[in-house]
């Protein structure tokens, strides 16, 4: 329903409009009010900015705490072939290992693995040649098995 609806005077239609502009107003500035009161508390929890010497510091700080981490590191990597050399490892496979912190119950491991295969994988055969006269008393499946498994040793021979 509007005011032209309700058949009001000029008079009344202006009072009404007036009283509520009045009632906007106050709530308009109340509105107002609440939201200063709540802008002004919100700045007090805002963190101030930093000067120049407080971002310095910090930036000081992270450059510490970085040295800081590369020293531990490089001390943890000494420590670490130290302890490989008094096993009877070699040193360089400090570089390989990260063993966390049961350090010496992994080196112990490691230098139980290492020495009993006598440092040699137990997978690997040393490399037989074979010579012309090898390869003329070969029969014909020794010589497939020759092709299949180094070709180009069989076409130098087979010359």
């Amino acid at each position: 329903m509007t005011l032209d609806e309700m058949n009001l005077t000029d008079e009344q239609l202006a009072q009404v409009t007036k009283y509520v502009q009045s009632e906007t107003d106050k709530v308009r500035t109340d509105y107002s009010q609440k939201l200063k009161t709540v802008n002004e508390e919100l700045s007090k929890y805002k963190p101030a900015e930093k000067s120049a010497s407080e971002l310095a510091l910090e930036e000081k700080m992270k450059a510490l705490e970085e040295k800081e981490k590369e020293l531990s590191k490089r001390e943890n990597s000494i420590n670490l072939e130290n302890k490989l050399t008094a096993k009877g490892l070699p040193k360089e496979l400090a570089q390989y290992l990260n063993v966390g912190e049961n350090e010496d119950e992994v080196l112990t491991k490691i230098g139980e693995l290492v020495l009993s295969n006598g440092n040699v994988p137990g997978n690997h055969s040393k490399s037989t040649g074979v010579t012309k006269d090898e390869f003329k008393k070969m029969n014909y499946i020794e010589r497939a098995k020759l092709f299949q498994s180094n070709p180009e040793l069989y076409k130098a021979l087979s010359k």
